[in-house]
C-alpha cells in the first residue's frame, strides 16, 4: 500500500504545474511550412483530377499496397478534409486553451524542456502524416485514372518508421 500513498502525493504535487508553448524554431517553421504546402498541393491536385475521375475510385487499401475496396468519386474529399482538420488542429489548441495536463500526463512530464520536446514530437508527427495523406490522396487519384499501380508495399513499413523512431526517441531520450 506504500504505492498508493506514493502515488497520491505525486498527484498532489503536480496539481498546479503548467507549462508554456515553446516558441517557434526554424526548425518547428519548416515543419508548420512542409505540412501546410503538402495541405495546399494535396487540395490543388484533387480538384485538378476531379472531374476526370470515374464514378468509382479506390477508397482503401491492403497492406500490400493494392486496392481493397471501391466507392464513390466523392470520397476522394476525405483524407484531404482530414489533412485540413489535423493541419489547423495544433495552433487553434495553441492559441485558445491553456495547456495544464493531466495528473497522469503530468507524472511522466517533469521539466519544460520535455514538455518542449513533446509540442516538438507532435509538429513532427503532423507533417509526416499530411505527407502520407498526400501521398496515399496522389496514389489513388492516379490508380483511378489509370496512370498508377497502387500505394506500394514499401509505404506502410516507411510510414510506420517514420513515426515510430521519433517516438522512441523521445521516450528514450527526454528523462
Amino acid at each position: 500500500m506504500k504505492w498508493l500513498n506514493l502515488s497520491k502525493r505525486s498527484n498532489e504535487l503536480n496539481i498546479g504545474r503548467s507549462f508554456t508553448w515553446p516558441e517557434m524554431t526554424p526548425q518547428d517553421w519548416l515543419m508548420e511550412f512542409i505540412s501546410l504546402t503538402g495541405l495546399v498541393a494535396m487540395f490543388a491536385f484533387t480538384m485538378y483530377h476531379y472531374s476526370k475521375l470515374p464514378a468509382t475510385i479506390p477508397v482503401h487499401f491492403d497492406y500490400y499496397g493494392n486496392p481493397k475496396e471501391y466507392g464513390s468519386r466523392n470520397q476522394v474529399w476525405i483524407i484531404p478534409g482530414i489533412s485540413l482538420l489535423l493541419h489547423f488542429a495544433l495552433p487553434i489548441g495553441e492559441k485558445f486553451l491553456q495547456f495544464r495536463g493531466t495528473p497522469g500526463f503530468l507524472r511522466r512530464v517533469h521539466t519544460q524542456s520535455q514538455f518542449n520536446m513533446r509540442v516538438r514530437l507532435i509538429r513532427y508527427t503532423k507533417m509526416i502524416v499530411i505527407l502520407g495523406l498526400f501521398y496515399i490522396s496522389v496514389s489513388t487519384i492516379r490508380l483511378a485514372l489509370h496512370s498508377g499501380n497502387g500505394i506500394g508495399i514499401w509505404f506502410a513499413p516507411v510510414f510506420l518508421a517514420l513515426i515510430l523512431i521519433p517516438t522512441l526517441y523521445y521516450h528514450l531520450f527526454s528523462k
